[in-house]
């Protein structure tokens, strides 16, 4: 191993094997990284560090009950085809709604730390604190992060399957093909989307990780 790879932190190697697993553009995710580390560098306040480091154990454990979830349903090698995908569309809800969800929810209010504004369309007001964000919908936190060139983040989950699972709104077959009710359209590619969404979910946290280690360690 060279002097170079030695310095390397542990998280980036992390990073880079779920990449390389998930077939995930790892280049994409060190851009990511430097983005949030900007970004988490004006998150000074002792209340909002914090509340990020609370948020942060959240995600992670959220993410090892994911996992644990997920370990029980590759293990079911004796399940029928549509047993497995009706697995496959819990554990992308799961993962939308249990993790990806907060992540937004994170790098919002991380924004907004940065004295970036979201604004609250349903009670006409600018939001100031993690709790307000609470109360903003997903796609307009999207739109939010998009805004500030976090594309990579905010394109990872899909939104139109996660609706079409939350609301049961589609149909499997006994061959596990999965029929979208509103559209009529089979939908295509889940493991590769679920890979995608779990991947971001995964790489993403630790970046912010990372840097709670760090700053914890400059105050001490």
């Amino acid at each position: 191993m060279s002097h170079i790879a030695k310095e390397i932190p542990d998280y980036l190697e992390g990073q880079k094997r779920l990449c390389e697993e998930y077939n995930v553009d790892f280049e994409k995710v060190k851009e990511i990284n430097s983005r949030l580390t900007l970004l988490l560098q004006k998150v000074v306040e002792k209340e909002s560090l914090s509340k990020l480091r609370e948020v942060y154990v959240n995600i992670n454990r959220n993410i090892d009950y994911w996992l644990e979830i997920w370990k029980v349903s590759t293990s079911q090698a004796n399940l029928e085809p549509k047993q497995k995908s009706l697995l496959e569309l819990f554990l992308y809800l799961v993962l939308s709604e249990g993790i990806f969800s907060e992540i937004i929810q994170a790098i919002s209010f991380i924004l907004i730390e940065n004295h970036h504004d979201i604004y609250d369309p349903q009670h006409l007001k600018f939001v100031e604190n993690y709790e307000g964000l609470d109360r903003v919908t997903l796609y307009v936190k999207l739109q939010f992060i998009r805004k500030h060139g976090l594309e990579f983040i905010a394109d990872a989950v899909d939104r139109k399957l996660r609706n079409c699972i939350a609301h049961l709104g589609f149909v499997v077959k006994d061959d596990g093909s999965i029929l979208d009710t509103r559209t009529g359209k089979l939908t295509k590619d889940l493991k590769k989307k679920t890979d995608y969404l779990g991947c971001v979910c995964a790489v993403t946290p630790r970046s912010i990780g990372d840097w709670l280690i760090k700053k914890a360690s400059q105050t001490r």
